[in-house]
């Protein structure tokens, strides 16, 4: 006699769903960490264009015009940002120096409002000689 069974047993579907349930959740965790990756990239991109455009700002003014050296001060148009600048008057070896040159030095830096997001900055020089 022959004995003729069809079908699965009960321990094969067990594991089947447990390895779709798996599997499952490492693809759940591959999307989380790709939207985290997304926010970071879509943060340092409006830091960049606000420290670009900051940048282009501060190079309009004249070389009297510069504003002071100041602590963190939030963007009107993006208030999750803020920016702080430092003016120094450096030599023509480009070494900081305590009294008036014609060289300025200007560090500009980012920042988000939440500090797990590394702050990014620049510095560059202004000068006074035509």
């Amino acid at each position: 006699m022959r004995k003729c069974t069809k079908g699965f047993a009960l321990v094969e579907v067990v594991i089947v769903i447990v390895l779709v349930a798996g599997s499952f959740l490492v693809f759940l965790e591959a999307l989380s960490q790709a939207k985290i990756m997304q926010v970071k990239s879509e943060i340092t991109t409006v830091q960049s264009v606000l420290l670009n455009s900051k940048i282009n700002e501060l190079r309009t003014n004249s070389y009297s015009g510069l504003p002071q050296s100041h602590g963190y001060i939030s963007f009107t148009e993006s208030p999750s940002f803020s920016y702080s600048l430092t003016v120094s008057n450096v030599n023509d070896q480009f070494q900081i120096s305590g009294s008036p040159t014609n060289y300025k030095l200007i560090e500009l830096s980012i920042k988000h409002t939440d500090d797990r997001y590394p702050i990014i900055g620049d510095s560059f020089i202004i000068t006074n000689v035509l």
